[in-house]
């Protein structure tokens, strides 16, 4: 499913982004895409990444740096996945799978420092509990009390492409 790309998010994808839209259940969980934008702008630590499906884009996230990571994870050179969305008319289709697989290779060629991702996921969400688990994230057997509820904290290594 090559047709899936992940690149930083430009002005030009906002409009397509706006449109996006998730069901209430979804919306509790994360961020939209208007708010990643908002949030980001001039916040040097939070960098929006849109996903596209055949160059339309149909999600985002974004990857924070700084301080806050530090509240996740005791690893110096990790990055906070946070705000990851799917517009819920694509939601299904395997973009998130294809997506998340190639979240490594993004980092590694983006930040080529980070060696963790790591990401909250609160404990009653269980089909994104799912999707992490099956692309390479792991549960750290840790819990962090969220403003929505109970957070279960996962993680991934991102190995290096090559030792230089």
């Amino acid at each position: 499913m090559d047709l899936v790309q992940l690149q930083p998010y430009t002005s030009q994808h906002y409009r397509e982004l706006a449109q996006l839209s998730l069901p209430k259940e979804q919306t509790h969980y994360t961020e939209m895409p208007e708010d990643s934008v908002e949030c980001a702008d001039g916040n040097p630590t939070r960098n929006p990444v849109t996903i596209l499906a055949d160059d339309v884009p149909i999600g985002m996230f974004v990857l924070q740096s700084g301080p806050v990571v530090s509240e996740y994870t005791p690893h110096k050179n990790a990055l906070l996945l946070i705000a990851y969305m799917i517009d819920y008319s694509q939601q299904g289709k395997g973009y998130a799978t294809e997506s998340l697989k190639k979240l490594p290779c993004y980092v590694r060629e983006h930040y080529p420092e980070i060696e963790y991702i790591v990401l909250a996921v609160n404990v009653n969400n269980y089909a994104a509990q799912h999707v992490y688990k099956k692309n390479g994230f792991y549960e750290k057997g840790e819990r962090i009390l969220g403003k929505k509820g109970w957070l279960i904290i996962f993680e991934m290594k991102v190995e290096k492409m090559f030792e230089e």
